[in-house]
């Protein structure tokens, strides 16, 4: 096993924890930081083979750290943030894409933060969520006493504030609109900062999710960085290895802050991507086999914990250890209806960590899970993808030559294996989310939009607003009443036209009509409603064609 040369310093601090048995120097209630990548490819950073992008500060992070190289995550967005907060597979939690009504985790899922609270732990989330915008699904319905973020799974997609970029971003702070000045990612960890020395001063323990919006495209690096990459030759995707460089000097920032003020003994720090991003930037370049393979899964996962010798960790593990491995970490009991496994046994080189470990990595990619869809069944020597082709990743990792034939027993035994995981999982009826309106607890305005159309189209970008579609969402009136609904084609930050002569509204067996005046930026409808689910459409007409509500603005009179 290949172990990275270790900065000399942090040498003599491992070298005292293997002389006192490797036992923790963290307090009781350590803190922890998270910093989540978007769409980063394992391979994008000099410390992993890059040979354009500079990495200086991930590097020395990794030096520090336990650093996993065989770590798998979900291959989308919404499934992977499912997966860190829950520890269950994503299928369980209603997760099974990123847009279409499936990107919202269900109310019943406890989340870490949660499950961190009771225990006096103050929690923060930075930059991006993508589990859902209407009540009970916010981050601060799930836990999260500070939010700072933005909308949708990327900025400027449709859910995020109307007319967003990566610059001078306008984000949503504990439920009001935030407008900022600067790079997106140098705005999250100024905020990211600021929390975490309000937190020492404080002296409150706390999980602090640094959620980056990059390297999700769109992709548009800081310019002035762009621009000096440029100039030094660099060929590729220049804007792309800006964002990475941009990230990295910030990470170094943190490590900086958590050094300034006296934490380092005291603080989790992680590093992480959500998905694998088919080995964008690998040496062997890319390979779009399919969301059953590696490169799909495969994502960097560093860990710097007090008191634990840094390290390389060939073991499998995954994305859905991280919650029970910050519980256990944290000295928090686990609930027992998880499917990840704590890491401590591995972190600490203890006993404890199952020899023959399995993990199944599936996102359906649709409205519907389908059993063996885009489906691998992982241990460390074997893949069985989609429950029909095997690999032996120790001697073919590029997953090239199948042995279903003449393995059969492994076959068998990796199909069970998944069997079991399938016929374990819910109804899946009952893990779709509904947007709950009127209820006491939430007498917000609730705003939706159609990327969470659980029947229809499914719309995501602002190309929506080009073309006619039309969708549903599922909906539960908490109470009988009266609802206002303010239906719109554009969201109100765009205060422009739809462009329409009339508007129609469905909820349940209720429709009503109504003819809009030329300019029309809205038509707003009032319905007495008993309680109960419902689905629900709004649309205009334009000429002979419909056209969707893309947002609905609801609250109870």
């Amino acid at each position: 096993m290949k172990v990275r040369p270790k900065l000399i310093g942090w040498l003599l601090v491992t070298l005292l924890c293997f002389i006192n048995g490797f036992e923790l120097t963290a307090s009781d209630k350590p803190n922890v930081v998270f910093i989540l990548s978007d769409n980063q490819s394992y391979y994008e950073m000099s410390c992993h083979g890059h040979a354009d992008i500079k990495t200086p500060h991930i590097d020395k992070l990794a030096d520090q750290s336990v650093e996993f190289t065989n770590f798998h995550a979900p291959p989308f967005c919404s499934p992977s943030r499912a997966v860190i907060l829950t520890g269950r597979y994503a299928i369980r939690s209603g997760v099974f894409t990123t847009i279409a009504g499936r990107s919202i985790l269900h109310k019943d899922e406890k989340t870490l933060p949660k499950f961190l609270k009771p225990h006096g732990y103050h929690s923060a989330i930075f930059g991006k969520w993508h589990l859902g915008f209407s009540y009970p699904y916010r981050p601060q319905d799930r836990g999260f006493d500070e939010v700072f973020v933005h909308g949708g799974g990327g900025v400027g997609q449709m859910e995020d504030y109307y007319g967003n970029s990566l610059f001078d971003t306008t984000f949503i702070h504990n439920g009001k609109v935030s407008p900022s000045k600067g790079y997106c990612t140098d705005v999250l960890f100024d905020r990211a900062m600021d929390y975490v020395e309000a937190k020492q001063k404080e002296k409150q323990p706390f999980f602090c999710f640094v959620s980056t919006p990059v390297t999700h495209s769109p992709h548009h690096g800081p310019k002035e960085l762009v621009a000096q990459l440029k100039a030094e030759g660099i060929q590729g995707n220049v804007q792309l290895y800006a964002q990475v460089q941009n990230l990295d000097a910030n990470i170094g920032r943190m490590m900086k802050k958590i050094n300034e003020l006296g934490l380092s003994d005291d603080t989790i720090l992680i590093y992480a991507s959500d998905q694998g991003m088919n080995d964008r930037g690998a040496p062997h370049g890319d390979n779009r086999k399919g969301l059953g393979y590696d490169p799909a899964h495969h994502v960097p996962f560093m860990i710097r914990l007090p008191g634990a010798k840094p390290k390389v960790v060939e073991r499998i593990a995954g994305m859905i250890d991280f919650f029970p491995t910050i519980l256990d970490l944290c000295g928090i009991k686990k609930p027992d209806n998880i499917d990840g496994i704590s890491l401590k046994p591995l972190l600490v080189e203890k006993k404890g960590y199952p020899a023959d470990r399995t993990i199944i990595i599936q996102c359906p990619r649709s409205r519907q899970a389908t059993k063996w869809r885009n489906s691998a069944v992982k241990t460390d020597r074997w893949r069985l993808v989609n429950g029909a082709k095997l690999y032996d990743v120790t001697v073919d990792p590029g997953q090239n030559t199948d042995l279903a034939g003449k393995n059969p027993e492994v076959v068998d035994e990796l199909r069970q294996a998944y069997e079991n995981y399938w016929a374990d999982l819910p109804d899946q009826t009952t893990t779709l989310s509904r947007h709950i309106l009127g209820h006491p607890d939430c007498l917000d305005e609730i705003a939706l939009n159609g990327m969470d159309w659980y029947r229809g189209a499914s719309p995501w970008n602002n190309g929506a607003y080009k073309r006619p579609s039309s969708g549903a969402w599922a909906v539960t009136l908490s109470e009988k009443g009266s609802y206002q609904f303010e239906c719109r084609f554009f969201p109100r930050a765009a205060d422009k036209p739809i462009g329409a002569s009339g508007a129609e509204i469905k909820i349940g067996d209720h429709t009503a009509e109504t003819d809009l005046a030329e300019g029309a930026k809205k038509a707003t409808f009032e319905l007495t409603l008993e309680a109960g689910d419902y689905d629900l459409e709004a649309s205009f007409a334009k000429g002979k064609k419909r056209l969707g509500a893309l947002w609905v603005y609801v609250k109870k009179l």
